[in-house]
């Protein structure tokens, strides 16, 4: 049942064309792109500045109708009268999160998707104490966001997605701005996510996030779908798409690459690979 589910699209993008202004005069920001992302899956999506990712998030949530061909989420196409419907149904995390910071405390903040959808005070309480206890953010509690620094907010904006518990999570560059202690946390909790069923999207330049955590990886460019594969198939025998995307394999990948691998999808992508890889070299 479970790996039914997984075949079916959360996201269907079918020739999409977007141009801000609504104007011809105006390029395609999305240029006919077409892909799917499956439900319940792990999915990057990359390539580089300009290439149309946060256009394509702002379709993925109903924010953005396009001008041609048909966005589908859950199989159903997002119209204007369907719109606010998906924004509660998918999470966006925004690449700034004082786009989305609206309330004087962290811990309002992180409540007030919760209070928009009905939820009692109290019960909205418990959900951003929850979710700040995940995010480790507890002592901002009572803080105003607009004293935090720039990845204390993406922690806080994080947080206040987790809260309406929403069927898709999607996340713009997740790992910007943050410490290394605060990469490691978001990592485990897209993982975790993705183990709880939810669809999670992230849009990302760092590869050995890609290589680490993805199960599919869609290359952009110029508003248009390069490919859709896994991270192993890109980064093993694909690297002209990430050429011609502006991109680089990971460090991982770099330095495995100097090595003959036949096949080359046997290539290691992960740090943990390549730790046993040496290891067997060693005992050779």
């Amino acid at each position: 049942m479970e790996g039914d589910r997984m075949m079916e699209p959360m996201f269907q993008f079918d020739n999409v064309v977007y141009r801000y202004g609504g104007s011809d005069a105006q390029p395609a920001a999305l240029n006919g792109i077409s892909f799917e992302i499956p439900r319940g899956s792990r999915t990057a999506l990359i390539g580089p500045n300009g290439a149309g990712k946060s256009t394509l998030i702002f379709h993925m949530n109903g924010l953005f109708r396009c001008a041609s061909g048909a966005v589908r989420i859950m199989g159903e196409p997002v119209t204007k009268s369907n719109q606010a419907e998906w924004v509660r149904k998918v999470g966006v995390v925004f690449q700034d999160p004082d786009d989305q910071i609206v309330s004087m405390t962290v811990k309002d903040d992180i409540a007030f998707g919760p209070l928009q959808l009905g939820r009692p005070v109290h019960e909205a309480h418990r959900i951003a104490e929850e979710c700040m206890a995940l995010l480790a953010i507890e002592p901002l509690a009572a803080r105003n966001p607009s004293d935090l620094s720039f990845g204390q907010k993406k922690m806080v904006a994080i947080a206040g997605v987790l809260a309406m518990d929403t069927e898709a999570v999607i996340v713009d560059e997740p790992m910007a701005f943050l410490d290394p202690e605060g990469q490691r946390l978001i990592h485990d909790v897209l993982t975790l996510l993705a183990q709880r069923g939810k669809t999670v999207v992230i849009a990302t330049h760092q590869m050995q996030l890609v290589a680490e955590w993805a199960e599919q990886a869609i290359v952009i460019r110029e508003g248009a779908c390069l490919g859709s594969m896994t991270p192993r198939e890109l980064f093993g025998c694909r690297p002209e798409l990430l050429a011609s995307a502006r991109l680089d394999l990971p460090p991982v990948a770099k330095l495995m690459s100097a090595f003959a691998w036949n096949p080359p999808e046997s290539m290691p992508i992960r740090m943990e690979e390549a730790r046993q890889w040496l290891r067997q070299q060693q005992d050779l």
